[in-house]
């Protein structure tokens, strides 16, 4: 099974070189590379069968690149995937900008140019994965009821939207509560407002969760970043 944070890249083209350097640069940022197997430039199998964050398709060597394009738009799992086109004139510029690529990769490819051009698209690349990320560590949270009761508890879990709690404390769907953590490495609260969606009634709850302000959002988001990274890296 793909591990969760695993970040895939579906390379289309008939120069061996070409994939090479795509495979040891992208392999720089925890992306795994899968060169297709559809060795005469045809719908590449692998578009059904598995989900890429991105696919590199090679202007200048695979000929049905508008079919690659929309059969992969029409893919569910791949639906949003990233596109790097590798052109080598004006003429395969313009027909990879027309047919929507994402990002241009001059042929041949230069190792500088091409760690560029990922940087720039990690982000895209990762967005999914990143928003339905769960960090699994364990964090001490301070709950306040509406009657001001206060309840100390463990993250079971932690994402940018909410957190799986472990305590003592039972709550009703829909309770209303003020959420207070430290994240490691932090020197200041983050502070939010969340709702219970979920309770076991065995001290495992779930909550969603709005940060007070955009700045300590931006705090969480910037700390699960870093976790997810971290995660990408391990599972490659």
């Amino acid at each position: 099974m793909t591990p969760a944070a695993e970040i895939r890249a579906l390379v289309v083209t008939r120069d061996p070189g070409l994939a090479a350097t795509f495979t040891q640069v992208s392999g720089e940022f925890g992306i795994t590379t899968q060169r297709t197997q559809s060795g005469n430039g045809g719908i590449p199998e692998e578009l059904g069968l598995a989900k890429y964050e991105a696919l590199l398709l090679d202007f200048e060597t695979v000929p049905q690149t508008i079919r690659i394009l929309s059969t992969l738009r029409q893919s569910p799992a791949n639906k949003n995937a990233v596109v790097f086109a590798v052109v080598g004139s004006d003429d395969s510029r313009r027909r990879a900008k027309d047919q929507g690529a994402t990002f241009f990769l001059e042929r041949p490819l230069k190792t500088d140019e091409t760690r560029r051009v990922l940087q720039a698209a990690y982000g895209l690349m990762t967005r999914e994965r990143r928003r339905y990320f769960r960090c699994a560590q364990e964090i001490t949270v301070h709950l306040v009821r509406e009657n001001d009761e206060q309840i100390s508890c463990k993250t079971i879990n932690i994402s940018s939207n909410g957190m799986a709690i472990n305590g003592s404390g039972s709550f009703a769907t829909g309770e209303k509560l003020h959420i207070s953590f430290v994240l490691p490495g932090a020197q200041s609260q983050t502070r939010a407002l969340g709702t219970v969606v979920w309770d076991d009634k065995h001290g495992k709850t779930g909550l969603s969760m709005a940060c007070v302000n955009p700045q300590m959002q931006l705090e969480l988001d910037a700390w699960l970043d870093t976790n997810f990274r971290g995660a990408v890296g391990k599972s490659n």
